[in-house]
């Protein structure tokens, strides 16, 4: 995931500027975040078209399918986040009842205080010992999901996972 900031950036410098001989010319388009409306605007250059049509990278920035010409504001609330907003962490070995809501769930947390497109440790702040559903352990399994219960595509990542369990 990559902030406004770093879209930009990535767009910048692989889009380049009007007169790349010109240290100081402007970039071709340039994509930032306007508040107070909730959309993204894309400013580019005269005489330059930006093609979101082909993949999702326009619907992420609220654009949907289609070609820019122009300065144009993103006609939907961009997702770059793609609504991971909190990961969850399930374990098979867990049933449990929160609110009267049964729940697999070992450990959650907020991707609002995540920087970027880098990699993290969590650990929980507390331990928390929860039943274990089964008699006899001879595997476990263990997902990521986002907060729509989504698997998350790692993208090919490694995760490290420390389980205790303690025998009553």
């Amino acid at each position: 995931m990559y902030d406004y900031k770093r879209i930009n950036t990535f767009i910048q410098q692989h889009t380049g500027k009007v007169d790349p001989t010109n240290k100081d010319s402007n970039y071709i388009f340039t994509i930032y975040f306007e508040i107070s409306i909730y959309r993204v605007m894309i400013l580019m250059y005269s005489d330059y078209e930006l093609d979101l049509s082909q993949g999702n990278f326009g619907e992420l920035l609220g654009f949907g399918k289609r070609i820019l010409s122009g300065d144009s504001f993103g006609r939907n609330v961009p997702n770059i986040t793609r609504g991971v907003d909190w990961v969850y962490l399930h374990c098979d070995l867990i049933s449990r009842r929160t609110n009267n809501v049964p729940s697999d769930v070992l450990y959650s947390f907020s991707t609002s205080d995540l920087r970027v497109s880098y990699p993290f440790r969590k650990e929980p702040c507390r331990l928390e010992w929860q039943p274990v559903n089964k008699s006899f352990i001879n595997e476990i399994r263990v997902w990521v999901t986002d907060g729509r219960n989504n698997i998350l595509d790692l993208n090919g990542t490694d995760i490290a996972i420390s389980l205790m369990i303690e025998k009553e």
